[in-house]
């Protein structure tokens, strides 16, 4: 076999469905709270989109100034709407990142390009009981799951957020305990307040399920708790860093998401 063999099988070989590329438009945009800011993406890709689960994300591609290629970040999906070839992506506008100054600054027509879906958020069903945490960077994957919850179910929330201002209301059917917890300027990755909230989080063993996501070290002490200290069945823990103080693209090679 020659070189050129290999490369003919190399450019032959099929793109996965989540890998590939779609063209999508800006149609709306809207700032939610002081840090949150939702675009609404439109593309007729989208109608063959297999999103039908909460939390689940897709690869966002955006042009970045000074760059070749464009930027991709991980972005999970806020809302889905099939028919109309519509999703909604909440992007946290913290001052710095390619795909967060890109949105502060997106406007309806501007062009990007998105891959996925992928992963998601799957409810085992015997379960009554659901331990959720995270910071901001993880409300809108808390705030898709939460609004998909069965009637039935108890679920104890903590949400780390930059300021009051940026709390936002989410409607559930199941019976929801809420709790925000305001940095009140202190800066991301610093404090314990969301892992002190977590570890004191009392979980029926035989009937829980915990999800969280935020900075890779909290991630890590709460996810060695709750499997270690609690004795929870991994099976049941969904344990995702969305980011690491201190690193840029952060890439969580241990977690669930």
């Amino acid at each position: 076999m020659t070189p050129h063999d290999i490369d003919e099988r190399t450019e032959a070989r099929p793109v996965s469905p989540e890998r590939r590329l779609h063209v999508a438009e800006v149609r709306t945009t809207r700032q939610l709270t002081p840090h949150m800011q939702r675009i609404t993406l439109a593309s007729t890709a989208l109608v063959h989109f297999l999103a039908n689960k909460p939390a689940q994300w897709v690869k966002v591609f955006v042009p970045t100034p000074g760059l070749e290629r464009p930027s991709g970040r991980a972005y999970t999906i806020r809302a889905f709407r099939q028919a109309e070839g519509e999703m909604d992506i909440d992007f946290v506008l913290h001052g710095d990142g390619p795909c967060s100054l890109w949105a502060a600054q997106a406007k309806p027509g501007d062009v990007i390009q998105i891959a996925g879906p992928r992963s998601g958020f799957r409810l085992e069903p015997e379960l009554r009981h659901l331990l959720i945490g995270g910071d901001e960077t993880a409300l809108p994957a808390i705030g898709a799951i939460i609004e998909a919850l069965p009637a039935g179910l108890t679920v104890e929330a903590f949400v780390e957020i930059p300021d009051p201002a940026d709390i936002q209301i989410l409607h559930t059917q199941a019976q929801l305990h809420l709790t925000w917890l305001p940095r009140h300027g202190l800066p991301a990755g610093v404090g314990t307040a969301l892992q002190d909230a977590m570890m004191a989080a009392v979980l029926p063993p035989q009937a829980s399920q915990v999800w969280l996501a935020a900075e890779a070290g909290t991630v890590r002490t709460l996810r060695r708790h709750f499997q270690l200290d609690l004795g929870l069945d991994r099976r049941r823990i969904t344990a995702s860093g969305y980011w690491k103080k201190g690193e840029t693209d952060f890439r969580d090679r241990d977690g669930d998401q």
